[in-house]
């Protein structure tokens, strides 16, 4: 699996070499027993912007162990208010879970959506902002041993200078599996703090 995230990660890198660049969004954030990163390429068209890119996580406490990673194609707009912005699109996942005595492979197709607000300084002098994002993949759109794919993401950051933050986020992980002697559900809270940076 990691191969393939390096290979997607070099074909992104080499398409947005070809492209002229707008900007890239590098984060990554972690737990007690979790790590979650990625790398995104956004490119600025006359109605909003598309956006590009890959991320993983992977976590392993005493009760349950996954990893999966995920490449996301996306279209939105900062144009709809001051400080406001929403992206929807296309999320497709890869991995692997294990909780107790019983795993299974990961597969999903979800449809996925962001939104995210920076409150001006005009309001509130610390340069706050807001975030949070829905993942989910219906069983039509799952493969492996999923039947159902879930993710909640929210989180708040500080703008420690114009191009990175500090961010806190929680994260709901919600995934029905089919594989072993019968059906289980692999259900966790993450909590995570980390850096965003944008170039």
């Amino acid at each position: 699996m990691i191969r393939k995230l390096l290979l997607a990660a070099m074909l992104l890198l080499t398409t947005c070499t070809l492209c002229a660049a707008q900007s890239f969004d590098i984060n990554l954030t972690a737990g007690t027993t979790s790590v979650s990163g990625g790398l995104h390429y956004k490119s600025y068209l006359e109605s909003g912007y598309f956006c590009m890119g890959a991320s993983g996580v992977y976590t392993d406490d005493d009760e349950r162990e996954y990893k999966w990673g995920s490449l996301d194609l996306m279209v939105g707009s900062d144009t709809l208010g001051p400080g406001l912005s929403c992206d929807v699109g296309l999320r497709g996942i890869v991995g692997s879970a294990d909780d107790a005595s019983t795993s299974g492979d990961i597969g999903a197709l979800g449809f996925t959506g962001t939104v995210g607000y920076c409150f001006p300084r005009t309001m509130i002098p610390v340069p706050l902002e807001i975030f949070g994002g829905l993942t989910w993949a219906p069983r039509s759109l799952t493969f492996m041993d999923v039947e159902d794919y879930f993710e909640f993401n929210a989180g708040i950051g500080v703008r420690i200078i114009q191009s990175a933050s500090i961010v806190g986020t929680y994260t709901k992980y919600d995934v029905e599996m089919e594989s072993g002697p019968g059906d289980w559900t692999l259900s966790d809270d993450v909590y995570r703090l980390g850096l965003v940076m944008r170039f």
